[in-house]
């Protein structure tokens, strides 16, 4: 692994390192306000807050960092399966993001995905899109260092909250590691309020059969070829998918195979 340091940044852009010289040496020392609060307290303040939109700017200045973000969720597919995301980025950087399809080449994005251990950014390891994003990214106002926390629940469905900043990497970290427990913590509530917040806080009950049905739809099949591989008439097939749509309420077969796919109801 190759650790992102003051001096490996330089080597992506001298004009961003000045830029945020200030702001780096700014993040040495120890702020008022995160000291002050102790972290149950911080636990219970994001507990209250009645969206994720307001905790994710209230844990910004409670931990005294750049941005905060939190989304939904990755499928075995490799497509969000959730549109859904909340972050303190401004909309310029997000609308860059997307229109530059960085998604896809973002490594914190790849491995929050992909992992259930939290990760420092600078653990990551280093290719031509991942320099190329971060040096977007540190021009359009993100720090160049960050933590990660993955949350998978008991269904298995994922979030990933990010943490950025300009500090040094080895203060970042000797700080992180004072507050890591509580992060984690927080990590879940934003979590469960995500998951309210799109929707998904109740899985619906289908039975095997429909299951079954949705499943060979996933994988390419149409109603005739499904009646024969399981041995049921096509009108049956096609009441089983019918029923299971509505379960899912969903408009199309297409939505109804992505909704139980993002639920983790069937896979492919």
């Amino acid at each position: 692994m190759i650790r992102l340091t003051f001096r490996v940044l330089a080597l992506w852009d001298l004009e961003i390192v000045i830029k945020y010289r200030g702001a780096i040496i700014e993040g040495m020392g120890i702020r008022t306000r995160r000291a002050a609060t102790a972290g149950s307290e911080k636990i219970a303040i994001i507990k209250r807050m009645p969206s994720n939109e307001e905790a994710i700017h209230e844990i910004r200045e409670l931990y005294d960092i750049k941005h905060v973000t939190i989304r939904l969720a990755k499928t075995e597919l490799g497509l969000f399966d959730i549109p859904y995301l909340r972050t303190t980025y401004s909309p310029e950087w997000v609308a860059h993001q997307l229109t530059q399809g960085y998604i896809g080449g973002d490594a914190v994005v790849v491995m929050g995905f992909s992992t259930d251990a939290p990760f420092f950014w600078s653990d990551l390891t280093r290719t031509p899109a991942w320099d190329r994003i971060m040096r977007d990214a540190m021009r359009a106002g993100v720090g160049p260092e960050g933590y990660s926390v993955p949350v998978i629940d008991s269904i298995g469905r994922r979030s990933l909250m990010s943490l950025n900043t300009s500090m040094p990497v080895s203060d970042w970290k000797r700080y992180i590691s004072s507050v890591k427990d509580e992060l984690l913590a927080i990590a879940r509530i934003l979590h469960k309020k995500a998951i309210e917040e799109a929707g998904f806080t109740s899985i619906p009950k289908l039975g095997p059969r429909e299951l079954e049905c949705l499943t060979w739809v996933a994988r390419g099949n149409e109603a005739g070829a499904i009646a024969v591989r399981l041995s049921l008439s096509e009108h049956t097939v096609r009441s089983y998918l019918k029923s299971a749509r509505q379960k899912l309420a969903c408009r199309t077969l297409s939505q109804a195979v992505s909704k139980a796919i993002s639920l983790r109801l069937i896979k492919v």
